[in-house]
Order: structure tokens, then sequence, then C-alpha cells
């Protein structure tokens, strides 16, 4: 997969990330096990291809323009891995729970670790000349900036500054965002920065990667919850994603409301309601129930084991 499909997925993935946030199931363990075994896999390739292509300054002059596509793709990759580990950490401080966000971290850490390396090629200059170190340079930058913006609302709403790599910009970027959000033209707006990424990460060359790149994409995907999705397997606006939910939480239906309000809607009389049935009831059983789903939790002992089943 290019840069540009790469980008364009993790802008998909940001303008839908509220309806993954806001749901109230935990994450299935298969999909969250997918996400980082497979991007795991994915990163231990591309360490490996490095290794092989900078293990002295003859082959990296014999491979530079290789490894400006590789270096191209990665950041675009990195751009993606940030955006996701920011939305499983606000998913995770909405449900109450600690279950997807270190599965992300953890692999947001390996991706950091690969990129301290490119950035130790380009430190050194060995094998690369001047022109392409600024054209590569050059696309850091802007992928760095179009990560500001993908991250925006995240750090001006929810304060997750660590993912953004300017601060300052991220929240300039969130607060706009924010501010047209319920704005008539908001689709129209995705429709302009989708237009920028393809501007910005032109179709052509990619670098050699194995499929572990599309099965973790595949599996952030399937953490979305079925209602975000309609018959023909489009996505729903936030909007109708919300409607739709409103009508299933407890407190916006009549029977979970006091008994009052319930007559009132019902065209009741309220003249024989007493004082004791005008506030919401509550059975010892609901009053037992948590806060909060329990989620279903998931270790890496169990990704190692199910890696180690795979291989055998």
């Amino acid at each position: 997969m290019n840069s540009q499909l790469t980008a364009q997925v993790a802008a998909l993935i940001s303008s839908q990330s509220l309806s993954l946030v806001e749901g109230s199931d935990p994450f299935a363990p298969e999909h969250l096990c997918d996400f980082w075994s497979h991007g795991q896999k994915h990163i231990k390739h591309r360490r490996a291809t490095l290794d092989a292509l900078t293990q002295s300054e003859s082959r990296i002059e014999a491979a530079e323009n290789e490894l400006e596509i590789i270096f191209r793709d990665f950041f675009a990759e990195e751009m993606l891995i940030r955006v996701v580990t920011a939305i499983y950490t606000a998913a995770d401080q909405r449900r109450g729970q600690c279950q997807a966000e270190p599965i992300a971290r953890s692999l947001f850490l390996s991706f950091l670790d690969v990129k301290r390396i490119i950035l130790k090629i380009l430190v050194s200059e060995q094998g690369l000349n001047t022109e392409t170190l600024k054209r590569i340079n050059a696309t850091r930058r802007s992928i760095e900036r179009w990560t500001d913006m993908l991250l925006g609302p995240y750090v001006q709403r929810l304060g997750l500054e660590e993912f953004a790599h300017d601060v300052e910009r991220a929240r300039d970027f969130g607060e706009d965002q924010l501010s047209e959000q319920n704005a008539i033209h908001a689709a129209q707006t995705w429709n302009l920065i989708n237009a920028g990424l393809r501007v910005s990460f032109p179709s052509g060359l990619t670098s050699q990667t194995t499929a572990h790149w599309e099965s973790m994409l595949g599996a952030v995907l399937a953490c979305f919850p079925a209602d975000c999705f309609s018959q023909s397997a489009t996505i729903k606006s936030l909007r109708q994603i919300r409607y739709e939910r409103s009508g299933s939480d407890a407190e916006s239906s009549p029977d979970g409301l006091p008994e009052i309000f319930r007559r009132r809607m019902l065209g009741l009389s309220i003249s024989n309601v007493s004082p004791g049935k005008m506030s919401k009831q509550i059975s010892p059983s609901d009053s037992q129930k948590p806060a909060f789903p329990s989620p279903q939790s998931i270790s890496f002992t169990q990704i190692r084991d199910r890696n180690q089943k795979e291989s055998s």
C-alpha cells in the first residue's frame, strides 16, 4: 500500500473516530490481537529492510531512490499509528477501561524505534546527496503537519498532546475543526482534506512490504461498532449514529424517566401520583450494575501464545 492510500485511510479513520470513541461496548479481543500482531510483523519487516540497505555507505548510495520511497511510506504509516493510538486512548478514557490503549501504545513505541533509525541515517548524511535529503525532510515536515491536523480535536478537547508533533499547531487545527463540526458543510471539508492528501501524497512507486499492514488496517476498521455501518457497508454520518444511539439509552425512553414526566408524555393525569413515585424507579439489581461494562481483558501473553501457534 502506497503512502497516498495510507494517508487517506488515516483521514477516514480520523473523520469517523468519534463514532468509535462514543461507543459503549468493549473492543473484541481478537481484533486487538490482530491489530498488534500484524502491526508488529509489519514494523519488523521494515526494520529488517532498513538494516539490509544501510549496512554500509556504498549500499546506501546504491539504494538511495529505494530508501527515499521507504522513508516516505514509513512517515505516512507513522501518521496513521499516531492517529489510531490517540483514538484508542480516548475510547478507553471514555469507557473507563484500560484495554486498547496499552496495545496501541506498544505498537506506537515500536514505530518510534524505527523512526529513530531513519532519523539517524538522515542526520549522518552518509550515502545520500543533498537534494535527496531536502526532499525527504520536506516530506517529513509535510506529513507532520497533516498528522497535527488529524489529531487537532483530540489535542484541543482531550489534551492528548503527546501524539502531536507541534502542540500549538495541533490546537489551532483542533479549534477550527471543533467550531465547524456541526456545520452543514462539514462533509465538504473532509472532501477538501482528501483532495489535499492526494496532492501531498501523489500515487506512484511504493516500497515493498507484506500483507500485514493491510491486515492491521482491517483490524482497526473491525473495531468500529456495527451500528456505524449502513446495509451497503458505507459508514454513516456521526449525526445519524448519535440519533440512532440516543433511542437505545435507558434514560431517553419513557419507562426510564421519572414517573411524573412519563405520565405527562402519555397524556395521563398526575393528580394521583404519590411523592414516592415521582422519583426515578431504580431496582436493587440496577443499583448494583457497574457504571461501565466490564472490559474483556487481553494480555501480551495471549498474543505471544497465539503467534507461537501460528508459526508452529
